[in-house]
């Protein structure tokens, strides 16, 4: 009995599949579907074909654009195809004006949002305008800090959401963030040490073509994919499968975050979705670990048991490991941009997966301040941990070096100084170690005995001199003449 239940369910969503028709994709733009996997292994080539949303250890839900799926309908699974979760409706307003952030704004409404912020406090805070989409849509940055126009030796943190365009769990939460560190400097201690020994960017959504796919007026029919049906988190280049991952060139979105980022070093960044509920944390492309996976596991369960106390252990975030997962042990990610920004920016990102539900009830979203709150404060708050000063030249020049944990760093865990300033910032778990301090064209300087306590910032300012420097000696002489005798 059993088994001709299965052969009945496999036929329908066999047909329910073959159904998916070019028309489904000129209305859609992508499809979003399950089906079984019996090994996980299968997963490692099943994630160069499609994007996996989410795996739970026997059914994969996955998304894909109709050249993505005509590929993996060639391979023979049987899918079901699930509704867009991006298909509901949702309550649409300011949700600044009445202060309880429970509507989610038109674009119009917020861009203007942003750049109320910015005239609102201008002395800490300012819009970046980081690229154009392809429907002519910003990609927006709110940036906060205490000097917010003049560039001090100060560590970056980036919060980013909504890159896949229907996980909007942070869009709003993140403008509420803002506004909450700039209502609250000068007031609330915790808060004015962030923003005064920090340089924060938040970008509420990465993926706006995405968001309003429907139109600017709501972010129902929002969708993962951006305006060319392209997933932007599969779409940077990637340490383990090179630089187009997906076959795709580099979509507008991406080349905005990419420009950014090197024009602007980020020490830490997260990038929130939805879908799950679980902080993930580096590597996804490979299974080997990072050099300071002790140092992720740290920074991950203190978010998480973070979260727990704010939701009173309700069962919010406790999947995987009680809300914290390795991204390989999860299921493999290439041309992400949470191992992007760590391997080949020298940077350290969180993916976080704020909720189950992927567009979220606007009623729902203070909940989910109220839950992350602490924890997105606190992770801003390790970047004044670790070790950090800043390196320049004898004669007062800032220098950009390589900075390398010895015996320690490997795949790209060093980190760099910034070229600007010459400050650095290296978090790392709680130990004694050796740093060395390299550049082309200096001799490197090694610090042994660097104590890193827990919570606070070791201070380390180094002079890093170039090769062959002879210090210039000033004589004092006189221009009087000496008489004969």
């Amino acid at each position: 009995m059993l088994k001709q239940f299965f052969a009945l369910f496999v036929l329908s969503v066999s047909l329910f599949a073959q159904s998916v028709d070019d028309q489904y994709f000129e209305k859609n733009g992508e499809v979003y579907f399950r089906f079984p996997v019996f090994n996980k292994l299968e997963l490692q080539e099943i994630t160069k074909i499609i994007s996996i949303d989410k795996f739970d250890g026997k059914m994969v839900t996955a998304y894909a654009n109709k050249d993505q799926f005509r590929k993996f309908q060639k391979v023979g699974y049987k899918v079901e195809v699930l509704p867009p979760p991006g298909d509901v409706p949702v309550e649409m307003g300011n949700p600044r004006a009445l202060g309880l952030w429970d509507v989610y704004p038109s674009y119009e409404t917020y861009v203007q949002m942003l750049n109320d912020l910015a005239a609102d406090y201008p002395n800490l805070c300012r819009v970046v305008d980081a690229g154009t989409t392809t429907q002519g849509r910003k990609i927006l940055f709110v940036v906060i800090s205490d000097n917010v126009n003049v560039t001090e030796p100060e560590p970056r943190f980036m919060h980013s959401s909504s890159m896949h365009g229907d996980e909007t769990a942070a869009f709003v939460n993140m403008i509420r963030l803002a506004d909450h560190l700039l209502a609250n400097y000068g007031v609330d201690p915790y808060i004015t040490k962030l923003v005064n020994g920090l340089e924060i960017w938040i970008n509420p959504a990465a993926n706006p073509d995405g968001t309003y796919r429907s139109g600017n007026a709501t972010v129902t029919g929002a969708r993962r994919g951006n305006a060319n049906n392209i997933d932007i988190n599969r779409n940077f280049p990637d340490p383990v499968q090179g630089q187009h991952p997906d076959g795709n060139a580099w979509q507008p979105e991406t080349i905005a975050m990419m420009n950014l980022s090197t024009s602007n070093y980020f020490n830490m960044s997260a990038n929130y979705h939805g879908g799950a509920e679980v902080v993930n944390y580096p590597w996804d492309s490979r299974v080997a670990r990072h050099a300071d996976d002790n140092w992720w596991q740290v920074i991950s369960r203190r978010y998480a048991d973070s979260v727990h106390f704010y939701c009173n252990n309700n069962g919010y975030l406790s999947e995987f490991n009680n809300g914290i997962t390795n991204g390989w042990d999860w299921y493999s990610v290439y041309g992400g941009r949470q191992d992007w920004f760590t391997y080949f920016k020298y940077g350290r990102e969180l993916t976080i997966e704020l909720s189950n539900t992927k567009l979220v009830a606007a009623s729902y979203m203070p909940t989910l301040w109220t839950y992350n709150r602490a924890s997105w404060l606190n992770l801003m708050n390790e970047l004044l941990s670790g070790v950090g000063g800043v390196v320049k030249s004898p004669e007062g020049v800032p220098v950009k070096v390589k900075v390398t944990v010895v015996s320690h760093d490997f795949t790209n865990s060093e980190v760099y100084s910034d070229s600007i300033s010459g400050s650095y910032t290296r978090m790392i778990f709680t130990a004694t170690y050796n740093l060395t301090f390299s550049a082309a064209g200096y001799d490197p300087v090694t610090v042994n005995g660097v104590v890193v306590a827990s919570g606070v910032k070791t201070p380390l300012d180094v002079t890093i001199y170039p090769v062959g420097w002879v210090p210039v000696e000033l004589t004092s002489f006189t221009s009087e003449a000496v008489s004969g005798e």
